[in-house]
């Protein structure tokens, strides 16, 4: 059997096995693969050598040939509408924190499905990005050197687009899922970058000035890291807004192709 033969058995393989794993859980999502190559090659500098540190004396040759899975789990319906959502006229911020709750929930769950996946095709979980960090830094550039980027993965692994927002979009769940990613040296059909689909929409955009005005920001990712210390002291226990999320779901261009 030839490599691409090979690849496109070990992909079909790996498709069967993740959706037998979110029908075990009774959750819904999506599963891509992406060239280890060409997300090493968008990744911040900082993240590069994080790459590098995971992976040791295995670098050059995934560079050469290898994969990095990426798997979405999507939020269960109605947890969107319960962001910024409004209780005599001020935000009802406990109903907020079970959307910070469920965000809990899902990283949880998929870090242990890329474990069971990395234990499966012989590679090595990268986990969901946690919350509990933006207290400790002192500006969001600390924080790019802690991970690699899953929205990175996701896009050149070809499961959507990239938002205004600078979040994952698909073309089912918008960008109401959650991401961990998985990487190994096994032959894999890569999927492929999609382009932006957004257009001429401002949902994400109407809903934040943060993402309205980041061009005049010396960077609006620091706005959002300090909106979410905001949020806590009002009770919101995880690193979470969702504000972006939920203009996506509800109100974009495409709320009536989504569907949670």
């Amino acid at each position: 059997m030839n490599r691409m033969n090979h690849a496109e058995e070990n992909t079909r393989e790996l498709s069967e096995f993740f959706h037998q794993l979110l029908q075990e859980e009774h959750e819904r999502g999506v599963i891509g693969v992406a060239s280890f190559t060409a997300v090493h090659d968008e990744l911040m500098d900082a993240q590069k050598t994080k790459l590098r540190e995971i992976v040791g004396s295995g670098f050059d040759s995934l560079y050469d040939s290898g994969s990095i899975i990426s798997i979405a789990v999507a939020y269960r319906d109605p947890v969107i509408d319960y962001i910024d959502e409004e209780k005599n006229h001020s935000p009802d911020y406990p109903l907020w924190d079970r959307y910070a709750q469920e965000y809990d929930r899902l990283n949880q769950l998929l870090n242990r499905l890329a474990e069971r996946i990395a234990s499966r095709f012989d590679g090595i979980a990268l986990e969901a990005t946690m919350g509990g960090v933006i207290e400790d830094i002192e500006h969001v550039h600390e924080y790019f050197p802690m991970v690699i980027s899953h929205r990175v993965v996701a896009e050149h692994a070809g499961i959507g687009w990239r938002g205004k927002n600078q979040l994952l979009i698909h073309e089912r769940f918008s960008c109401a899922i959650r991401f961990a990613s998985i990487i190994t040296g096994v032959p894999l059909v890569h999927g492929t970058k999609m382009e932006s689909r957004c257009g001429e929409c401002t949902a994400c955009e109407d809903v934040c000035g943060f993402i309205r005005h980041r061009d005049a920001l010396p960077d609006y990712r620091e706005n959002c890291r300090r909106y979410m210390l905001f949020l806590q002291s009002k009770g919101i226990k995880e690193d979470v807004c969702g504000k972006c999320i939920k203009a996506c779901y509800r109100n974009s261009r495409f709320r009536d192709e989504f569907c949670l």
